[in-house]
């Protein structure tokens, strides 16, 4: 890690320039964050590959396994870390700064492993006692018909965009069903190898992600491997005890909290470079200049400013949003209604604020940051793709929030 890094998640315990201060993290969070950071180097060399394959690297998903990066929400009871939502934050972050699709990809296989943890002891034995490393994946959005037979049900159609599909393990595929004449709709969990895979993912960020659609063709899922977002709802899949907090993760703000994480590393990774290229001298073309350098110039000053307040700002309300989903996972409460849509606007304006900072840091990186041989340019590709997620959607977030905080819903 350079010192020309920007401001990052804030060490918890630690105030850092007026920051607030966190609960201490265990030497475990300590140690899932560093690996992250040993990580960087490798990620950010391989970043062009997963951008020209379109699907990451072996070679990355090995570095996740080897490091214990695979096992962030794998229950405690199989050999995972069960960690919360800030040190996930945290370790997304770092792996953002190398790979933003190699970070994408993490934080669905960290809410795969939240939502198989809310199933049975069969079906959890069946995933992870065999393998903590087991890969899960999804799609949630918009849910496709099944039907209904004796002990489970009976998937055809399709399903995309399957982000770390060509990873994964096994998926969770969005359902909707009819029983006793209403609709039941919820998360049909399957194996990968029962699916077959459409090439649908051709995109100008984010490519890394591999995130093709998949098919099936009259595929059985028995009833167990079938989580009712109805059910799930009442708390009847939540568990006891510490080690068992992610089961009383908040949904759906528990899952989209985690896709911030790689937008974290994009700001942080796109700040050290061109910071980086600034310090070491980088000159100013323009007859209307007054300095060789553009370091020396005060409009550069105030945009790297300007560009490290506002990835600080998406830190602090990305971090305000984690450590409201760790205590509602901790103590079991509920979110109330505003609290659930601001989480929504800390996250879709965290978004923005990157995108922001991004732009004043391209500003005056020059306009040889979109040479195809830089990799500023597959970032801001990668971060344009990415801020567009429906997670991030500012203007519906930000109406929802308005009319509870003004009384009219």
């Amino acid at each position: 890690m350079t010192d020309t890094k920007a401001p990052s998640m804030p060490d918890p315990g630690v105030e850092v320039a007026g920051r607030p201060s966190y609960g201490g993290p265990t030497s475990g969070e300590q140690a899932l964050v560093a690996a992250a950071a040993d990580l960087v180097p490798l990620l950010r060399d391989n970043a062009d590959r997963a951008d020209r394959d379109r699907k990451l690297p072996e070679e990355n998903i090995a570095a996740l396994r080897d490091a214990g990066l695979l096992r962030l929400s794998v229950p405690a009871a199989y050999g995972g870390h069960a960690a919360g939502m800030r040190t996930l934050l945290a370790v997304l972050e770092e792996v953002g700064r190398g790979c933003a699709s190699t970070a994408w990809v993490l934080s669905i296989f960290y809410s795969g492993g939240v939502f198989a943890g809310l199933l049975g002891d069969p079906v959890r034995q069946r995933i992870w006692a065999g393998n903590p490393d087991t890969t899960l994946c999804g799609v949630i959005g918009v849910p496709v018909p099944v039907r209904t037979v004796e002990g489970g049900l009976v998937l055809d159609g399709q399903w995309g965009w399957a982000s770390g599909l060509h990873h994964a393990d096994w998926i969770g595929l969005d359902v909707v069903t009819e029983r006793d004449g209403a609709p039941e709709r919820g998360v049909a969990l399957l194996p990968t190898a029962e699916l077959t895979t459409r090439d649908t993912w051709h995109m100008a960020g984010m490519r890394g992600t591999g995130s093709d659609s998949v098919v099936a063709e009259e595929v059985f899922v028995p009833e167990e491997r079938f989580l009712s977002f109805a059910r799930s709802a009442t708390g009847a899949c939540r568990r006891g005890g510490e080690d068992e907090a992610l089961t009383r993760t908040p949904f759906p703000e528990g899952l989209m909290v985690p896709f911030i994480g790689s937008l974290l590393g994009m700001g942080t990774a796109v700040y050290e470079q061109i910071v980086e290229k600034l310090r070491a001298g980088r000159p100013v073309v323009s007859a209307a200049s007054l300095h060789a350098r553009a370091v020396d110039a005060p409009g550069v000053q105030a945009n790297v400013a300007d560009a490290a307040t506002l990835i600080d700002s998406a830190v602090l309300q990305a971090g305000r949003a984690a450590d409201d989903i760790d205590r509602a996972a901790a103590t079991g409460a509920a979110l109330t209604p505003v609290v659930q849509a601001r989480l929504r606007v800390d996250i879709s304006y965290a978004a923005r604020q990157i995108r922001q900072a991004v732009d004043l840091l391209l500003d005056v990186g020059g306009a040889s940051r979109f040479d195809l041989s830089s990799p500023v340019q597959r970032i801001w590709r990668d971060l344009g793709t990415a801020s567009r997620h429906p997670a991030f959607t500012a203007e519906i977030n930000r109406e929802r929030y308005s009319r509870l905080l003004l009384g009219l819903d």
